[in-house]
């Protein structure tokens, strides 16, 4: 009896199978990529949950007192209280001159020398893992300059329209007060403080400093009562902060874009009322 013919596709079934795989392939890379960057996310927020219990317990192991919102240099700007410093010399006595070329141990030794890091004991909380910053800044987080910041009309030489505070109790509305926040600063790493428009301040009608929106469209806070969000913006937001690479100070004219901005001003950390 003589053998079977073994059967074997055609090339119609061949072209039929491969125009399914891709058709699903086409359905289920979005959907895996917006799980990936939902896994980003998460770990972006216990980042900034991380730096808020260290930002909260420095104030408490200090009496009361913020640690600095800036990142100390050394250059006449900053203070040793800054929560951390510029991408600093391993073993030397300055931060570095090119912070775009700083080596990854240069950037970790200027976390290191911040004040919370002995809190954290963790260089990956300090970065997140959506980061994809111009300067490509390791340090992905910035504080609002009114925490212990240097701009402030009630501080030497200040000029911004805000109070500086400077104790955990001055703080109004903690569950509402960002502490931390995402900074897309283009100059190699994230300099000082996150700063809404100085002389308009929460009454303003512009944008300061970038925003980040690595998270879809999205951007994540870490607020003083130790809770972290992510808030999701507009088109129009989108459009100014997206393809940042330069400085700007854009004005919202859309109705959602105007929310987006008043929304950072009301979760600028301010004093309590004295009336209290």
């Amino acid at each position: 009896m003589g053998r079977r013919r073994a059967s074997a596709f055609t090339l119609i079934e061949l072209l039929v199978v491969t125009a399914v795989v891709a058709v699903l392939m086409a359905i289920l890379m979005p959907a895996l990529s917006r799980a990936r960057e939902a896994g980003k996310t998460v770990k972006c927020q216990a980042n900034l949950r991380t730096l808020t219990t260290a930002w909260y317990t420095y104030a408490v192991d200090n009496d009361d007192r913020l640690c600095g919102s800036w990142n100390y240099n050394g250059g006449g700007w900053g203070q040793p209280s800054d929560w951390a410093w510029a991408p600093w010399q391993v073993d030397g006595d300055a931060a570095v001159s090119d912070y775009f070329n700083a080596t990854r141990d240069e950037r970790y030794e200027g976390i290191r020398r911040g004040t919370l890091y002995p809190y954290t004991r963790s260089f990956a909380c300090y970065h997140c893992p959506s980061d994809q910053s111009v300067g490509d800044n390791f340090r992905s987080y910035s504080m609002p300059d009114s925490l212990n910041g240097w701009w402030s009309t009630d501080k030497p030489g200040g000029f911004a329209n805000w109070r500086n505070l400077l104790r955990l109790s001055e703080i109004a509305n903690p569950a509402q007060a960002y502490v931390m926040l995402e900074e897309n600063d283009p100059r190699g790493y994230n300099i000082n403080s996150w700063v809404i428009d100085p002389a308009g301040a929460t009454e303003a009608t512009n944008w300061s400093d970038p925003l980040v929106v690595w998270h879809g469209a999205r951007s994540s806070f870490g607020f003083a009562d130790g809770h972290a969000e992510t808030w999701k913006w507009s088109i129009e937001t989108l459009k100014h902060f997206r393809d940042f690479t330069s400085w700007q100070q854009p004005t919202p004219q859309t109705v959602e874009g105007i929310e987006d901005l008043k929304r950072t001003h009301r979760g600028w950390p301010v004093p309590r009322s004295r009336n209290r």
